[in-house]
């Protein structure tokens, strides 16, 4: 992969050969990263371990043209990966470069029953498993910082809810609650009895094996994986044919991993609140440079918002989903969410400890990408809208195909692919009504948040299929005009005569209509269709 926000300090195309120990400075408080790299004739070596969401063999860092991700890929099932042998690197027949660095470092030695031995360097399965992100990666050396940072609340008369509260002085930027991602990806790391003994046994497996040498602490990264049973891995490596062995750089995607975690999970803190329009504009959110300078050596950054740099995504996915939720009690006017393009933020950013006399903007890695199914935990949000068109189907004869509900993506800074009030996924869904010879698209976005109304919106077939066809683009104009109906791309793409909308009965709660209303409601798209189907 090539990282193309440069990092401080190496020359332009350094390739990332090896990864060695890891190393502290007695009275500090950062690890480093030990390791090769080429050329060889350059003054920095090391990283921070903030820095490992991006710490990942056959990297380019400071590209000054794309790369081609060198090695071959491989797939295969995990059967608890708590049985797996260990190996020292330089015992690896595919090690595809003899590096002093790393020639002690350890592995997993994981046999295929396709006869290829696959070994997997530890860090770099720590990486796919918990690296995702800035706090992640730094506090897994900080000793019982899971214990310090939340407190686990279980629901005494309900197995399936729990609230984490998030301590005040948590080291944990607050772009990790706003994210349902990471929020999810976080509960499995605190209740998942495996994922939590794993990314804790990272710290004492350091004060364990770790060395005093004259001024630092060295270590050799080792830890316990969960056993993972019944997960897929996707790895990309170096394949020795003659030996059948196989050398990973990189575990790229890790999915079907069991969660036993809860299905209903709060996350709670004094801090959160609940943004309150009052009808101004906030001004958005400070848009991304095209790179950025990332200082990882010194200095603290500002307490701000972080900008969000791309790391090595692992995509990962879990079995079976579960909901998460930011609560919050307190609400805060802070005008229209900004949802559209604003002023470019500063090109010199920090991945270091947030304070507040740091002198440059804070920046995170995104190194998740949650693939997992949970579109069914949202579609009862649309309760209301599948009701009135159960009653077009059974009391007015039309004939109605539900296309699929989805998830509004993260749109640069964006906020409207959650909800504002506890920051969960906002979901669309599209489907196709028929009658006599006329056949229309309607399009419906959930709102039961009271962000503000939206009307149903209605596409003439077959103008609405090339929306959802288009429905990437048709979501990104959604989001960029602030949760408002893209006029102007709809009249482009379909013609202004060929949509239109429907507005919705008037609510006591948003969200909930009752079934008088939703009768009426029925009634109303019934009137409009018919009106507009005899001038199709």
């Amino acid at each position: 992969m090539n990282i193309q926000d440069n990092l401080k300090g190496f020359t332009d195309d350094t390739w990332l050969n090896g990864i060695g120990s890891l190393f502290r400075k007695n009275g500090h408080k950062n690890w480093g990263i030990n390791l090769s790299v080429y050329p060889f004739d350059q003054n920095k070596t090391i990283l921070l371990l903030s820095q490992a969401p991006i710490t990942v063999r056959k990297n380019v860092l400071r590209p000054t043209k794309n790369y081609s991700l060198q090695g071959e890929t491989l797939s295969f099932n995990v059967e608890n990966a708590q049985n797996w042998e260990v190996d020292a690197i330089n015992n690896c027949p595919a090690w595809p470069r003899e590096l002093k660095k790393e020639a002690e470092q350890l592995c997993f030695v994981v046999p295929l029953e396709s006869g290829t031995t696959v070994f997997i360097p530890q860090f770099e399965m720590a990486r796919a498993l918990f690296f995702k992100n800035v706090y992640l990666s730094r506090s897994c050396l900080d000793h019982g910082v899971l214990d310090r940072e939340f407190g686990i609340e279980y629901d005494e008369h309900d197995p399936e809810h729990v609230a984490v509260h998030v301590r005040e002085h948590t080291t944990c930027a607050d772009n990790m609650f706003k994210d349902y991602s990471y929020r999810r990806f976080l509960a499995w790391v605190l209740l998942d009895p495996e994922a939590r003994r794993s990314y804790e046994s990272i710290s004492q497996r350091q004060l364990e094996t770790g060395k005093s040498r004259g001024l630092y602490r060295i270590w050799d990264f080792q830890f316990e994986p969960p056993s993972m049973n019944g997960a897929r891995l996707k790895v990309r490596g170096n394949w020795d044919r003659d030996t059948n062995t196989f050398f990973v750089y990189e575990v790229s995607g890790i999915e079907n991993i069991a969660a036993n975690v809860p299905e209903e999970v709060d996350f709670v803190s004094p801090k959160f609140f609940v943004q309150e329009p009052d009808g101004g504009s906030s001004g958005g959110s400070a848009e991304r440079a095209p790179e950025h300078e990332v200082e990882d050596e010194s200095g603290e950054s500002k307490e701000n918002y972080p900008v969000i740099l791309q790391g090595n995504a692992t995509t990962f996915e879990f079995a079976k989903p579960f909901n998460t939720r930011k609560t919050a009690t307190k609400t805060k006017s802070s005008g229209s969410r900004g949802d559209g393009d604003s002023a470019q933020a500063s090109s010199e950013v920090s991945t270091e400890e947030q304070g507040p006399d740091g002198n440059l903007a804070s920046a995170d890695w995104d190194g998740l990408d949650d693939q997992t199914e949970d579109t069914a935990l949202y579609e009862s949000r649309f309760a209301s809208f599948f009701k009135m068109l159960e009653i077009l189907e059974s009391a007015h004869d039309f004939d109605v195909v539900k296309l699929g509900t989805r998830k509004l993506p993260k749109v640069g800074r964006c906020n409207g692919h959650t909800m504002r009030d506890d920051s969960t996924p906002r979901v669309w869904t599209a489907v196709k009504i028929s009658f006599d010879q006329a056949s229309f698209y309607l399009l419906e976005v959930d709102m039961s948040d009271a962000a503000k109304p939206l009307s149903t919106k209605v596409v003439n077939a077959p103008f609405g299929n090339k929306i959802i066809e288009q429905r990437s683009e048709f979501e990104a104009r959604l989001l960029k005009n602030s949760l408002n109906w893209p006029k102007a791309y709809l009249d482009e793409i379909c013609g202004a005569d060929n949509h239109s909308f429907i507005v919705h009965p008037k609510t006591q709660k948003a969200g909930e209509i009752a079934i008088g209303d939703i009768e009426r409601w029925a009634a109303n798209v019934r009137r409009n269709l018919l009106k507009r189907g005899l001038f199709l």
